[in-house]
């Protein structure tokens, strides 16, 4: 009887524990789903959400992909912009967010074109 009141609690037990879904994007980006959260992060095609209403009638709704992305402490944050170890540390055109202004500033200070390296 011990055994089979052990394996039901092991099997309660197992059923609870759960998991994080992770989003790794392709520009090197990671969003955690947080618990009881719904996203969409496809972009080759639409979704919809269909709400149906009790008189018969549809209502069809486009869902956006996700965007949200976690924050990442990065390792030139803290540091003066455009020192000798920020520019060490930065790493221009690392992530898919366009032209910066941080990668101004690495191209005006630590580099031999914009006369700073």
């Amino acid at each position: 009887m011990i055994k089979y009141t052990f394996a039901l609690f092991c099997t309660i037990f197992a059923l609870t524990a759960v998991g994080q879904t992770v989003i790794y994007y392709e520009d090197g980006s990671v969003y955690t789903v947080q618990p009881n959260e719904k996203v969409y992060v496809e972009v080759a095609s639409k979704l919809y959400t269909k709400k149906s209403y009790k008189n018969g009638n549809e209502f069809f709704a486009h869902k956006k992909p996700n965007e949200k992305v976690d924050y990442e402490e990065q390792l030139y944050e803290g540091m003066k912009e455009g020192s000798p170890e920020w520019c060490e540390a930065y790493a221009p055109y690392l992530y898919a967010n366009g032209y910066t202004f941080e990668d101004q500033i690495y191209i005006r200070y630590c580099t031999e074109d914009g006369d700073g390296g």
